[in-house]
């Protein structure tokens, strides 16, 4: 068992997609994976994603994850401290408006609310633990 932890915005550098292809790799390869969303990195479990010419849609490779079986988590305390709308160039990903910020019904199907205390629990579990 793999805990992948990410916490870097989605597009602005290239550590999300990395982690996210690390995962399917490993799922690939039938080794199950979990996935934890810090930070900036809950964007990536946001729906609609509209990412800029020439880079990864990192929404259709989350779900192609949840369909090959991981199980992804996301802050709860990182979802209620942020915007419906990332700050600066990021936006660019994601079009509409909503009053507050995100909450779980922004998020793609099959991604959970998580906790901190789940997380402990996973990399206890784990047989490794990565962060992006």
């Amino acid at each position: 068992m793999f805990t992948v932890i990410l916490h870097d915005a989605p597009y602005t550098t290239e550590r999300s997609w990395n982690g996210l292809r690390f995962a399917e790799k490993a799922l690939d390869g039938g080794m199950p994976v979990r996935v934890f969303l810090f930070s900036d990195a809950v964007y990536v479990a946001r729906k609609e994603h509209r990412p800029p010419e020439g880079s990864p849609n990192l929404e259709d490779l989350l779900v192609r994850l949840l369909g090959k079986g991981a199980a992804v988590s996301v802050c709860t305390t990182c979802i209620e401290a942020r915007p419906y709308e990332p700050a600066g160039e990021p936006a660019a990903c994601f079009l509409g408006a909503k009053e507050g910020g995100m909450g779980p019904g922004d998020l793609i199907t099959g991604v959970k609310m998580g906790t901190m205390a789940e997380l402990v629990d996973w990399c206890k579990t784990s047989r490794q633990v990565i962060s992006f």
